[in-house]
């Protein structure tokens, strides 16, 4: 088998989710060892799934025995808490035993106008890492809330049309990354991931280098990102 790669910021969700399993692995021995990684699932057949992990490597599921009541959804990214199996299986660079899966928050880019500019808000959040993988852009972010459940915020990438028209010779097209957080009170960091369809704007990528990223965030103010298309 291959030598296993991760994100080092799977080891971040590793410690959100280890003490909900802690008590179901303590006495089992076998499950030593787990890892975690991100990937997008890809739906074979009924049933039967694998997942293309952000490396270009495809990891194959072949022991699903703790997974319950998870419904499988082609192209749903996800988190992926495995344990690496010996057995090779031909086609896939590896074999494993799910532990968990989480899905990650996956959106559409959309338009940002003078009607929604208000509920699509623009308080302050800190883009600490964005990557592309297929047609992703994963956003590694971090924000503060008050640690109640019952305040959600909302997360969008936006292409502003209230915005100066860009110059059509910029290599990289500019989006921006939107926080509302429903007057949410900022008392503890928390942190996320979440996943962009860059399907809908392939047009407007046409003969673009890049993407620019706009943030406002926490301590810096506005903040620009930009970050290379795969060839």
């Amino acid at each position: 088998m291959k030598k296993l790669r991760f994100y080092s910021v799977v080891f971040t969700f590793a410690l959100l989710i280890i003490p909900m399993l802690q008590s179901c692995l303590n006495d089992d021995d076998e499950n030593r060892g787990t890892r975690f990684t991100i990937g997008t699932i890809e739906v074979i057949g009924e049933k039967e799934y694998f997942f293309n992990l952000d490396d270009g490597d495809k990891m194959y599921p072949s022991d699903t025995t703790y997974i319950h009541n998870y419904t499988v959804k082609n192209n749903q990214r996800v988190f992926i808490h495995f344990l690496p199996l010996e057995e090779d299986i031909p086609g896939y660079d590896y074999n494993v035993k799910l532990i968990q899966l989480e899905n990650i928050l996956t959106k559409d880019i959309i338009p940002l106008t003078e009607e929604t500019a208000d509920s699509i808000g623009n308080d302050r959040i800190n883009a600490t890492s964005l990557w592309i993988t297929g047609n992703y852009l994963n956003i590694e972010h971090q924000f503060f809330h008050s640690n109640n459940p019952d305040k959600k915020h909302m997360l969008n990438l936006v292409i502003n049309e209230t915005a100066e028209t860009p110059d059509p010779e910029d290599e990289y097209f500019t989006l921006e990354f939107r926080h509302n957080a429903y007057n949410d009170e900022q008392r503890t960091p928390g942190w996320g991931i979440v996943s962009f369809r860059l399907d809908k704007i392939a047009k407007q990528l046409t003969g673009k280098k890049g993407l620019k990223i706009i943030v406002n965030t926490i301590y810096d103010g506005k903040q620009t990102y930009t970050i290379d298309l795969k060839k």
